[in-house]
C-alpha cells in the first residue's frame, strides 16, 4: 500500500504557500511552484487514483501561457486569470489537499 507521503509533502506546501503573506495571485504562484516537482507520468505514484487525472489537468492547465520574459508559465498563466479563476485554482489545491489527508494514516 502506498501512503502517498511525497504527494501529501508537496500539497501539503501547497497549502502553506497559500495561507502565507502577500498578495493572493503571488501566494498561488508560490502554491504551484511547490507543485511542479510531480511530474505527471509519476503522479500515479504520488496521489490516489481518484486524484491522478485531476491532478494532472490542474498541473497542464496552470503551467498552458506562454512566458513572455523571465516569469516563467505558471506566473504566466496566473496573470492571465480573472479572479475567480485564481479562487478557482486556491480551491482546486485545497480539494487536493484535502482527498491526499483521508489516505493518510494518522499520527502516531
Amino acid at each position: 500500500m502506498n501512503d502517498y507521503s511525497y504527494g501529501w509533502e508537496k500539497l501539503y506546501s501547497a497549502v502553506r504557500n497559500l495561507a502565507g503573506q502577500g498578495k493572493q495571485r503571488d501566494r498561488l504562484v508560490s502554491a504551484l511552484r511547490s507543485l511542479t516537482s510531480i511530474r505527471t507520468a509519476e503522479a500515479k505514484h504520488h496521489f490516489p487514483k481518484e486524484m491522478q487525472d485531476e491532478f494532472i489537468g490542474f498541473r497542464k492547465e496552470m503551467t498552458s501561457v506562454e512566458s513572455t520574459g523571465e516569469e516563467g508559465t505558471i506566473q504566466a498563466t496566473v496573470n492571465s486569470l480573472d479572479e475567480m479563476g485564481v479562487r478557482s485554482a486556491v480551491e482546486k489545491i485545497i480539494s487536493f489537499y484535502d482527498t491526499i489527508c483521508r489516505y493518510r494514516e494518522p499520527y502516531r
